[in-house]
């Protein structure tokens, strides 16, 4: 465990010294601004380099590590006809398998190309749309989303291209928005599935409108399994045969205890957001993070649904925070208790560090502890579908 503690510390700690005295206030000029992007980027490249090495030097870690491993070797004795015979409905990864097999790479050089697109994605979006650069690494970290990059390779692509998707989302361009879901969807088709989105987060609930909100989720989560069976027939067969098997069993109710809280914590903070183009596009996506993780008391399956809305938290989070630095006047108050931007800061930073506690103590993604190429792990093989 040391390597992530030692990995959340640096990024904070380098964060928080190189771009936290660049936020500027009040009137800020073009060359402060432009400081500020360079100071930015620095952190970004420096975060970069670090977090694909620590993806790409793991060994035997991550539920699917061994099972991608196995992919990539049967995928080099393929033809592409045979690709696209066997997965039409997500061929990409596989093409994608047999091209750099073709090239001569072995898998751990493979790994690393993937992981540099990932992580070269992730810092993109957090560069472009993140108020504070430092924070959103910080809930990469502990939110996760690191975590599911080392184990569900192929839905984590499917992420990237949702992320790439969404300055399409945010200006309302649903073409150039279909497109890349549609790619990342060829990767993995669980984001075909949140299409929908693309018209719910933009929308404003009214006390009505949630009400029916609550009474279906209510409903759905009541008959999931009668109805699943009734959709069986027209779903993807991979997602038909989840049925009664391993991914099929279900968590505790304890399991969305940190998606709740973070549903809680962006609803108590709503007023702050309002300001923001994207505001109720943060707010939608927290709620419908939690209604989707809700689901994995049902059956854990269903949480790889639940990633997708849940990504904009590394910026809805910085939003909100620098939302108390840029209007320090317009504080909330409680009695004696007045928010400020450092209390929320220090709020949300205790908030990803009871997840990540949380996450490691759990076993999420089997990722924790650590095991690097070095170590060369005597752990047998996990398959996963």
């Amino acid at each position: 465990m040391a390597v992530y503690y030692f990995t959340i510390s640096v990024l904070t700690g380098l964060g928080y010294i190189f771009t936290e005295k660049n936020i500027h206030f009040h009137n800020s000029n073009h060359t402060g601004v432009q400081h500020q992007k360079k100071a930015a980027a620095f952190y970004l490249a420096a975060a970069f380099l670090l977090l694909t090495f620590l993806a790409s030097f793991r060994y035997a870690i991550g539920f699917d590590y061994f099972f991608y491993r196995d992919i990539y070797a049967f995928v080099s004795g393929w033809s592409f006809q045979d690709i696209f015979l066997i997965y039409p409905e997500e061929p990409l990864y596989y093409a994608v398998c047999k091209l750099f097999s073709l090239a001569g790479c072995p898998w751990l050089l493979f790994l690393l190309i993937i992981n540099i697109f990932l992580m070269a994605v992730s810092m993109q979006f957090i560069y472009r749309f993140s108020r504070i650069p430092w924070v959103s690494v910080y809930l990469y970290i502990t939110l996760q989303f690191l975590a599911y990059n080392m184990n569900l390779i192929r839905q984590s692509i499917a992420t990237a291209f949702f992320m790439l998707a969404y300055p399409y989302l945010k200006n309302r361009k649903l073409l150039p928005f279909t497109i890349f879901i549609l790619l990342g969807g060829l990767f993995h088709n669980s984001l075909l599935f949140l299409y929908p989105l693309y018209f719910l987060l933009p929308l404003k609930f009214s006390r009505k409108a949630l009400g029916l909100l609550t009474g279906a989720t209510l409903l759905l989560y009541l008959f999931f399994d009668p109805l699943f069976q009734f959709l069986a027939p027209i779903l993807p067969v991979k997602y038909a045969a989840y049925h009664g098997g391993y991914f099929w069993n279900s968590n505790g109710f304890d399991y969305i205890i940190p998606s709740g809280i973070y549903c809680l914590l962006i609803y108590l903070f709503r007023n702050r957001l309002e300001d923001s183009p994207q505001g109720r596009i943060f707010q939608n996506s927290a709620l419908y993070q939690f209604l989707i993780t809700l689901f994995i008391t049902k059956h854990f399956i269903l949480e790889r649904f639940a990633v997708y809305p849940f990504i904009f938290s590394l910026i809805a989070v910085p939003e909100l925070i620098y939302s108390f630095r840029e209007k320090p006047k317009k504080t909330e108050s409680s009695g004696k208790f007045t928010l400020t931007y450092r209390g929320v800061l220090l709020l949300f930073l205790l908030f990803g560090l009871g997840y990540f506690l949380f996450a490691a103590n759990r076993g999420f993604h089997r990722v924790y502890p650590y095991v690097s190429l070095l170590d060369k792990s005597s752990s047998s093989p996990v398959a996963a579908p």
